[in-house]
């Protein structure tokens, strides 16, 4: 296995801060338009793939994310009218919520989904080469391990 020498720690780093400004950039593009930050809309994008609601845990998971702080955004959220959240209690854990993407919730992701996407083109997709999907797949498989 290689040492973290000075070019891969340097490469790290270089990743960290692409992945960082176009994130910055997404963001920066939402907010502009639709005065919602990208972690608002990566809760309604993932809600939106599941169906329309998960369990917070599920939810957290999904998004990489501790509950602490997911909570407090889906405060702000239903205050927003986006979602709502409803106590479904299980079977070994008592205290679950499920999270609902709202009707209103779904139609403002359709129209945020347009300029994310259209931001996603602009600064991501038009610069990937097919080549370069394939290495970073390759990349994030072994990263993800």
């Amino acid at each position: 296995m290689p040492r973290p020498d000075a070019e891969r720690i340097a490469l790290l780093r270089d990743l960290c801060a692409a992945t960082n400004g176009i994130q910055r950039r997404i963001d920066a593009d939402l907010v502009d338009e639709f005065d919602i930050p990208l972690s608002w809309f990566e809760v309604m994008a993932a809600l939106q793939r599941a169906g329309g609601s998960l369990r917070v845990s599920e939810l957290c998971h999904e998004l990489d994310e501790v509950a602490s702080s997911l909570s407090r955004r889906l405060d702000r959220m239903e205050q927003e009218g986006h979602v709502v959240r409803e106590a479904t209690p299980a079977e070994g854990d008592r205290r679950a919520v499920t999270v609902h993407l709202t009707r209103d919730g779904r139609s403002f992701w359709r129209d945020a989904n347009v300029i994310y996407r259209r931001s996603v083109q602009r600064n991501f997709a038009q610069v990937v080469t097919e080549s370069d999907i394939v290495a970073l797949q390759r990349l994030l498989s072994k990263l993800a391990r």
